[in-house]
């Protein structure tokens, strides 16, 4: 983070006055990280809850795509504005579903996924050689439900990820199970998952981090965050088939320390976890307990720290690289700011090194 700079993706309010402040528009530059952090500029569209960068070497390089967490959800397409900073909407596509959430590229950058929580929508948009999207196409997830009364009553989609240029999985908060799709089948008109991949009841299977598989370098193995019942599920994903029993479970590790009120669990509601640069390490966002917790990869994953997050509501969190080394940035969604946590030498995060205010942040991106 040469500039010490840091974009922020917000949950401003959809139409909002633009003429005010620079930290209620829907993106948000601050910059003089990590001493003297400020805002500098907003543009942007509404409420770009997440933001995936384009890949180099690919025809997405230099642009931004944009979930947008809106009743009628959609992607953006973002370039760099004429002034330092600032980012335009070049394009919108309807995602056909409510509160599109979050979004990924393939890795050959030929086609963009997005999930809708509240309508429980997978869409795939291709896209085009000059970097804009092309006609999306929308499936609603199949009928499922869980225990968790109030919260699993029907599917609701969090998270995409490709394994591959074809291979796309979908986490299903609303009924514990993770959706794989083939693109191309979509395209051919086939709108069921060509396979389910169950969790425990109750998980709410929320976001996921891909981890290398210790045994076989063909496969990998996920780390699945619950954010119902607030433990990171361990998952074999082999290179073919995995056969009718789906991903084969490996381990369950909470995402914190014991609670006294074993109620709680379900209050907890874990956001986002990211790797460490060398991999092994876990950081996860504890948003009801505003803690990051610390667990060590290994066959069997350790809890073996949790620290205070900086503040209220941790919603995202990054790793971004400051002079004095990795530090962990946490998007403080109610608390109206964004923190610099700097790493020690165990990797733990520290206590904050700067803070800017930023109207109900939800993602943050080093620039």
């Amino acid at each position: 983070m040469a500039t010490g700079s840091l974009l922020v993706g917000t949950f401003n309010d959809p139409g909002s006055d633009l003429g005010a402040p620079p930290s209620s528009h829907g993106l948000v530059t601050t910059t003089g990280w990590p001493t003297a952090p400020e805002v500098t500029h907003g543009s942007g569209p509404d409420a770009p809850s997440w933001l995936v960068r384009g890949r180099p070497g690919t025809r997405t390089e230099g642009r931004l795509y944009a979930a947008l967490h809106v009743e009628e959800g959609a992607l953006a397409v973002l370039e760099p504005g004429e002034d330092p900073g600032a980012w335009t909407t070049v394009q919108q596509v309807p995602t056909q579903g409510s509160s599109t959430c979050h979004a990924d590229l393939n890795p050959s950058a030929t086609w963009l996924a997005a999930a809708s929580y509240d309508s429980a929508t997978l869409t795939v948009v291709p896209v085009h050689d000059d970097g804009r999207l092309g006609e999306a196409i929308a499936v609603t997830a199949p009928e499922g439900a869980g225990p968790i009364e109030g919260r699993q009553g029907e599917p609701h989609l969090h998270f995409v990820l490709f394994l591959d240029d074809d291979r796309l999985l979908v986490t299903d908060l609303g009924a514990d199970r993770i959706l794989e799709y083939s693109v191309q089948a979509l395209t051919q008109g086939q709108t069921e998952p060509r396979q389910i991949h169950r969790l425990p009841g109750g998980t709410g299977p929320r976001h996921i981090a891909v981890l290398e598989c210790p045994h076989d370098p063909d496969s990998v193995r996920l780390a699945v965050v619950g954010e119902l019942d607030s433990r990171i599920h361990v998952m074999d994903v082999p290179a073919g088939d995995p056969g009718p029993e789906g991903f084969q479970a490996v381990a369950i590790t909470p995402t914190h320390l014991p609670d006294a009120d074993p109620d709680f669990i379900q209050e907890n509601l874990p956001s986002h976890l990211v790797l460490s640069e060398d991999g092994s390490l876990i950081y996860v966002a504890n948003r009801g307990r505003d803690t990051i917790s610390v667990i060590r990869v290994a066959e069997i994953p350790e809890l073996i720290a949790e620290v205070p997050c900086g503040g209220s509501w941790p919603r995202h969190i990054e790793l971004v690289p400051t002079p004095a080394g990795q530090a962990l940035a946490v998007a403080l969604e109610r608390d109206d700011a964004v923190v610099l946590l700097p790493l020690g030498e165990n990797g733990t995060p520290q206590a904050p090194s700067g803070q800017v205010t930023v109207r109900r942040p939800g993602f943050v991106l080093p620039l």
